[in-house]
């Protein structure tokens, strides 16, 4: 049983060391967050993006409408964020016909992807066939390949103008099967958007799917490119050392040091006196981050206490 004085006593230490209780952190709802995709895109540049990608649907709508001479609904049916190695690793390297754009003097920085399906429907279309019966994996003859790199081109021309003020895009090269021979950099920021292509006859969906990089519709979705700046090795130390040496650290000087029990602690009042285990005027210590790195004595400048390394 503790006696009043220690109980008084112990409750005044607790009063003076914080005995209230510590609430409970309020759980803040957050929203799923993915760290293998890049996050180029805040919520409102990607709004302004799909309203853009909305127009060129619209656009696209018009080509099909002319292929058949019929009613197609074309709509956006995702735009994601990737890194450019994974995405590419996921997709099917020799099943889908490609089209590459890129700038005037430059390697191509996107494609537009078809899967072989895809690619055997359209070309039937075009010729003006009523059923499709080819197995998806034929190969296409010359004048098929014709017709279907015209009408990649004109998808391509349909979905370029937005990004053209920044970016002078036009297709390059000839369409392909495969992978196509982009220079994208393991861990470039890269868009995935994919078209729906939906025609009023009760046949199946088909998907267009282009990938550039993010930085290429940047201009358009609001968003400030920033140039990466190539640094030397030396001006990152150098820089690096600038801003250490303004990086605020504590020091501790340490004139003594003595170990008491729980209850010395408790019987303390006003007036007591502990003693230490060495003279106060001796040599201290100064501590940088709990460990001592350097020796003074105590003194006095301009009136205030000091310390004089030794």
């Amino acid at each position: 049983m503790i006696d009043y004085p220690l109980s008084m006593k112990l409750g005044q230490l607790l009063a003076a060391v914080g005995a209230a209780p510590v609430p409970e952190p309020t759980a803040v709802p957050a929203a799923p967050y993915d760290w293998r995709d890049p996050h180029y895109f805040d919520a409102p540049q990607r709004h302004r993006l799909t309203e853009i990608l909305g127009q060129v649907a619209a656009r696209l709508e018009e080509i099909f409408g002319r292929l058949r001479r019929g009613t197609f609904q074309v709509s956006l049916q995702s735009f994601t964020q990737h890194f450019a190695g994974d995405v590419c690793q996921r997709r099917p390297a020799d099943r889908d016909y490609c089209l590459t754009f890129g700038p005037d003097n430059g390697p191509p920085c996107g494609f537009l992807a078809i899967p072989s399906q895809t690619a055997i429907l359209w070309v039937t279309w075009l010729l003006g066939d009523s059923e499709v019966t080819r197995d998806a994996e034929a190969a296409l003859s010359p004048l098929e390949e014709s017709l279907l790199s015209d009408l990649l081109t004109a998808v391509v021309e349909a979905f370029l103008p937005p990004w053209r003020t920044s970016h002078n895009l036009r297709p390059a090269g000839a369409m392909a099967k495969g992978q196509p021979t982009v220079p994208f950099e393991q861990t470039e920021e890269v868009a995935r958007i994919v078209f729906q292509v939906r025609p009023a006859a009760p046949e199946a969906p088909c998907e267009i799917a282009l990938l550039l990089p993010c930085h290429r519709l940047a201009a358009a979705a609001g968003r400030t490119a920033i140039a990466a700046a190539k640094v030397s090795p030396q001006e990152l130390s150098r820089a690096l050392m600038e801003h250490l040496q303004e990086v605020p650290v504590t020091v501790t000087a340490v004139l003594a040091s003595t170990t008491v029990t729980f209850q010395d602690i408790l019987d303390l009042g006003p007036g007591d006196i502990l003693l230490f285990d060495k003279p106060v005027q001796g040599p201290m210590e100064l501590v940088l981050g709990g460990r001592a790195v350097f020796h003074g004595r105590p003194a006095r400048a301009e009136g205030h206490k000091a310390a004089v390394i030794v």
